[in-house]
């Protein structure tokens, strides 16, 4: 299926919602992209733009996401209005949650997660999630998962694949399609915070030892909740501590 056919067949599978699709065999970055034409054009409604690879895909902090063939990434930008500074990772974490249900309906498979933005399969990481606020209130959400691709482990060896072989590309719309379809539904409520019972429940690293690196600073603690805005809690040893960001490393000794 050609991305014209794959835009025009994403058209049908969502066209109960007023959404604007874009979709190309690659690009640069569908983040970028998004943020480039929310520049020029401003908001007018919610735009999905996918590719099929990335040539210059991104994570967190601007590191280079690995963006080949053999996987799905997109780019939702939405209006959110009651997004604040105080509560952008619970909508990080509630987008995790939604993939995660998107990746159960379709292939029967359930992820873990690691706080705050990533999706783990048998250890490995197989999805990521960026959050990019360039207007107020507008987000700009970046979708990247591995369903498969040959030398991904040889390249990243903390990187997996969701699955065992290729699925067909009507198997590939019908997951890209249901995870728009969570978002557009999920995003408008998503401070209402009742995934985060099921969302801990599926936290890889909840009672295990971590170091949590913040830019110079690391904080050694255990897992222990997340906050009502989906803030980690780790217990340190100058007691519990909450922190709203930070790259978090499972430890065996301290």
């Amino acid at each position: 299926m050609n991305s014209l056919k794959k835009q025009e067949y994403l058209k049908i599978l969502l066209n109960k919602f007023q959404l604007e699709i874009n979709w190309w065999k690659s690009i640069d970055s569908t983040n970028l992209y998004a943020k480039q034409k929310l520049a020029s054009k401003g908001y007018s409604g919610p735009v999905l733009y996918g590719s099929d690879e990335q040539t210059s895909g991104y994570g967190k902090q601007s590191r280079h996401f690995i963006s080949q063939k053999g996987g799905i990434y997109l780019s939702l930008v939405i209006e959110v209005p009651q997004l604040n500074w105080q509560n952008q990772g619970l909508l990080t974490t509630g987008i995790a949650w939604q993939l995660q249900l998107a990746i159960k309906e379709i292939f029967h498979l359930e992820p873990q997660f690691k706080w705050v933005n990533d999706l783990l399969f048998k250890g490995k990481k197989i999805a990521g999630i960026l959050v990019e606020v360039p207007q107020p209130q507008v987000a700009v959400i970046g979708i990247g998962c591995n369903l498969y691709q040959n030398h991904l482990h040889n390249e990243l060896k903390t990187a997996g694949n969701l699955l065992t072989k290729m699925p067909s590309e009507k198997q590939i719309c019908q997951f890209i399609a249901q995870i728009t379809e969570n978002l557009l539904e999920f995003i408008p409520h998503f401070y209402q915070i009742n995934f985060l019972p099921e969302y801990k429940k599926k936290l890889a690293l909840m009672n295990h030892d971590v170091v949590l690196t913040m830019g110079k600073q690391r904080v050694l603690g255990k897992v222990t909740d997340l906050t009502q805005q989906a803030n980690l809690v780790l217990k340190t040893a100058a007691g519990l501590k909450s922190f709203n960001a930070g790259e978090v490393t499972k430890v065996r000794n301290f």
